[in-house]
């Protein structure tokens, strides 16, 4: 059987809007003091007035490095596993089988619904990801039963069924 994509896409920028708005009001603020102080700076000199520039300019700068960090964090889901990959110049990429999915949580906050988002919690049998969040996803009720349909598809194939230990009772077969 031959792996097929499923969907790919990264996290929406609403979940910097937080950062984005206090961002914005810091650039605000200090390009407001500069305009103030303009006229005690000038007789400083070019680099105090470069210095006051660089200053207002920095919430700015922290804004785009947010807005790429989250650009830069794709997920992929493919009918055999889901790719995380994460990183600005250097790449790491991380996967995840599908059949070692356990348990699926769907999270969308009242806000996230307003714009068709929500978080989608996985909890595995892997030990390196016990439990995985796909971020501020479009359609996330979509694509979580889309990812629960491959799920038994690939333990159907693989012949692999979760089996949970619970210490009063024995065995417990999911």
């Amino acid at each position: 059987m031959e792996e097929k994509k499923v969907w790919s896409g990264c996290s929406s920028q609403l979940i910097n809007l937080g950062v984005y708005v206090i961002c914005i009001l810091l650039f605000a603020a200090a390009l407001a003091a500069l305009l103030l102080l303009w006229s005690k700076l000038e007789p400083l000199g070019t680099a105090a007035l470069a210095a006051g520039i660089i200053v207002a300019l920095v919430p700015l700068a922290y804004a785009l490095y947010r807005w790429i960090e989250v650009r830069c964090f794709r997920y992929e889901v493919s009918s055999e596993r889901i790719r995380i990959t994460s990183g600005i110049l250097s790449k790491k990429s991380n996967a995840l089988e599908l059949y070692r999915v356990k348990d699926y949580t769907l999270d969308a906050p009242f806000f996230y619904r307003l714009f068709g988002l929500g978080h989608i919690r996985l909890q595995t049998s892997d030990r390196s990801n016990p439990e995985l969040l796909l971020r501020a996803v479009p359609r996330a009720r979509k694509l979580m039963d889309d990812i629960r349909i491959h799920v038994e598809a690939r333990r159907d194939l693989k012949r692999v069924r979760e089996v949970d230990f619970d210490e009063a009772n024995g065995i417990d077969e999911s």
